[in-house]
């Protein structure tokens, strides 16, 4: 008799420490009061550009908002962040949405996919949950995978045809004419173009332009023109 009574004073010691620990630890998270959570982001896309890249916030309705926090790693274990107030400034109409920039130093380093984080805080200092998602930023690497478009001439050197490329929107031209000089330099977006008093054996300079993505921000332009020797008739 006297063993089980000493198995359950045990019991009754275990129980009680064990309870006397859990309020301690919810008396750590419940000592300034209930956690309140502002209304998160509900969702937050992208759009990519040449070092720097546009950012679209769509928040949950909340009365209490105030900005929102992004954030984004700039190497390892640092971040960098900015901050967007949700005014009438940074709201887009047509896309019904907050929006911000967010602009890189070029060759800094900074490019390709980098991961966004939005957290919403409200007036009264409370945060939301946090979403994270996907960007990419184009920089001196991407460009320089970049090529121009070939291209060819019709055969008695009046009309200049481009390669057609994925992505290419267009294609800069000037070219050299029979008095030696050459053509104000336009921007060319059909396939074909006709060509007037071309030099045979001159010059065609070209360089193509891309848009990667219909959601992009910037266009892309290939490093260096290509230049084509006029065919002699």
């Amino acid at each position: 008799m006297k063993r089980y009574i000493f198995k359950i004073t045990i019991l009754l010691f275990i129980f009680y420490v064990s309870c006397d620990d859990a309020n301690d630890l919810l008396n750590q998270y419940i000592k300034d009061g209930p956690i309140i959570y502002a209304a998160k982001v509900n969702e937050l896309n992208t759009q990519a550009g040449y070092s720097r890249l546009r950012v679209n916030i769509y928040p949950a309705e909340d009365v209490n908002r105030s900005y929102c926090v992004l954030s984004w790693n700039i190497t390892q274990g640092a971040k960098d962040s900015l901050k967007v107030d949700y005014i009438e400034n940074n709201f887009d109409n047509d896309s019904s949405c907050y929006y911000t920039f967010i602009d890189f130093v070029p060759d800094s380093g900074i490019e390709g996919n980098l991961e966004i984080t939005a957290q919403n805080v409200d007036v009264f200092g409370n945060r939301s949950l946090t979403v994270t998602e996907g960007a990419y930023i184009y920089g001196s690497s991407y460009l320089s995978s970049l090529v121009n478009a070939q291209v060819q001439f019709s055969s008695n050197n009046n009309e200049i045809t481009f390669e057609q490329k994925v992505s290419a929107v267009g294609n800069l031209l000037s070219y050299e004419q029979n008095s030696g000089e050459f053509t104000e330099e336009i921007f060319v977006t059909d396939e074909r173009y006709p060509l007037s008093n071309a030099k045979a054996g001159g010059i065609v300079r070209t360089k193509t332009r891309y848009l990667i993505s219909e959601t992009d921000i910037d266009t892309l332009e290939v490093v260096n023109y290509l230049e084509t020797i006029i065919p002699q008739i």
